[in-house]
């Protein structure tokens, strides 16, 4: 069995795996750090997971620290193998576009990302805000609002190499105001 957390957003998503989604937990995450841990514990009732994989980021800053910050504590402690997928890779996954150009919002405005048909990262991540994006979507169509395909994600994330937990870590492309 392996485990799914994707925490980038508002929602807590927890998968467990195994030739198909065995079990989804989605919880609203308004309070991430009380929730994480409960939810997972029930999710996981006993078991111990083969694997992790761990959303981490783009997206919220708090959430995806702490969704990382669970995934490389188990996969350390329970010394098991660890991968990581990007919030705009699973987007891109769940569409099938040739070229892809996905993105999603914040409250404040998007995060973008270009892959190929093989899943292949075009050009860096960026944040525009909401003010940017409408003038960029003009010339560009961005493709938003998909409904996350978790079956080819969590397979495509595991045919991806393990790496050392210590070395995962949260994707941050939106400057904080302290920064700009």
């Amino acid at each position: 069995m392996h485990l799914f957390i994707d925490t980038h957003l508002n929602d807590i998503t927890y998968i467990l795996y195994d030739t198909k989604i065995v079990k989804k937990v989605v919880e609203n995450g308004k309070e991430h750090s009380k929730l994480l841990m409960p939810t997972l514990e029930k999710l996981l009732d006993g078991i111990i997971p083969e694997s992790i994989i761990v959303v981490n980021g783009p997206g919220s800053f708090t959430s995806v620290r702490l969704g990382v910050t669970i995934a490389k504590t188990l996969a350390y402690t329970l010394n098991i193998p660890i991968r990581v997928i990007s919030s705009l890779e699973c987007i891109a996954l769940s569409i099938n576009d040739e070229n892809k150009l996905v993105g999603f919002s914040d409250n404040n405005g998007y995060y973008i990302g270009s892959f190929d048909n093989d899943m292949n990262l075009l050009e860096d991540y960026f944040y525009l805000s909401n003010k940017e994006f409408s003038i960029y979507q003009q010339d560009h169509q961005v493709i938003i609002n998909v409904e996350l395909d978790y079956e080819k994600i969590i397979s495509f994330g595991l045919k991806m190499n393990p790496i050392n937990p210590h070395k995962v870590n949260p994707i941050y492309i939106k400057k904080l105001d302290v920064e700009k």
